[in-house]
């Protein structure tokens, strides 16, 4: 009859060790600003990783090979992306449209966002805007090139 009495006291104790045994977060190393709940990183936005230690627009950086098609011709040139000290979601696209222009684009996931940005080619006033989407080695990009005429265009940019 004693023994019922405490166990009830064991039972509540039992309880409250194994509630408290640590802080899931404790052995979790969040990086870039990011924060540990329940044991899993929640990255800032441009970061990802296990930890949050990897940009998200790493995975563009370098040089592709392009076969572009537009609705004035086809082309192939050479493509550079690298990064952009504004943001960590920000990359330039050098040689882009194959004329020397260097677009800046938004990264989010495997996707890029072109915003309208007005750049002077070759004395000529270009507007190009798009978006894209990266496939292992392979970004597509459909964009338009607007100045004297409109140009529609898909870009196939191999990593190379």
């Amino acid at each position: 009859m004693k023994v019922s009495k405490f166990l009830p006291i064991l039972f509540l104790m039992g309880a409250l060790s194994f509630s408290s045994c640590g802080d899931e977060c404790d052995d979790v190393d969040c990086r870039n600003g990011a924060t540990c709940d329940e044991g899993d990183c929640i990255c800032t936005t441009g970061f990802e990783g296990t930890e949050c230690e990897t940009e998200t627009r790493a995975k563009f950086f370098g040089t592709y090979n392009v076969s572009e098609s537009c609705t004035s011709g086809n082309f192939t040139y050479q493509l550079t992306i690298t990064t952009s000290g504004t943001n960590a979601v920000t990359i330039i696209l050098n040689n882009f449209y194959g004329v020397n222009a260097s677009v800046s684009a938004t990264v989010s996931g495997n996707s890029i966002t072109i915003p309208n940005q007005t750049l002077s080619v070759q004395g000529t006033s270009v507007t190009f805007g798009g978006t894209g989407q990266l496939t292992g080695n392979i970004l597509t990009i459909s964009f338009t090139a607007s100045g004297d005429e409109t140009d529609t265009c898909t870009a196939t940019c191999t990593r190379i």
